[in-house]
């Protein structure tokens, strides 16, 4: 059974710029089970597990080249099967249909993908699988909240966060 107030630093998209990744990455450092990046690093895997310092799970992106790692990743989330993909192989710009169906086929009751840029969140009850999108860390698209994103999970309660460049967030 996972602990209390285990939490996950999610992230996606940071294509090389590295600035609001690596200020994430410190804010959280040691108040993180592991790092999810769901792609488009455009950085060496080593180099994101060696910020890091903690436990990654990773997918590659399609502007990942020269990944050294599997394209996709599996891993166990507390009581949770989680699956991290960048998405752009299951259609994720039209829709998530894809991506919970592979979920389903992987035995995974999470989800984590990227590629839109744009935060998500959806819950298929009967499917069983609950999907996060954190958003880019770099270059947003969406609306609202206006800037960059990423995502915490914590096992008690799971939150968006929005980011601006170098601020601390109050509620974190």
């Amino acid at each position: 059974m996972a602990s209390m107030g285990q939490k996950y630093l999610v992230v996606s998209d940071n294509h090389g710029n590295m600035s609001n990744l690596e200020y994430v990455i410190e804010r959280f450092r040691g108040k993180i089970e592991a790092l999810i990046h769901c792609g488009d690093m455009e950085i060496p895997p080593e180099m994101l597990e060696e910020l890091a310092g903690c436990p990654v799970y990773m997918a590659e992106g399609n502007c990942d080249y020269n990944f050294s790692r599997d394209k996709e990743d599996i891993f166990e989330l507390g009581d949770h099967v989680a699956f991290v993909t960048h998405g752009d192989a299951y259609g994720v710009s039209w829709g998530e249909e894809e991506l919970v169906s592979k979920a389903q086929e992987m035995g995974a009751d999470v989800v984590f993908y990227g590629h839109t840029h744009c935060p998500a969140f959806h819950y298929y009850e009967k499917e069983g699988v609950t999907v996060f999108n954190p958003g880019s860390i770099a270059l947003p698209r969406q609306m609202t909240p206006a800037g960059p994103t990423f995502l915490i999970i914590d096992l008690a309660a799971v939150s968006y966060t929005h980011l601006r460049a170098h601020e601390t967030p109050e509620h974190l």
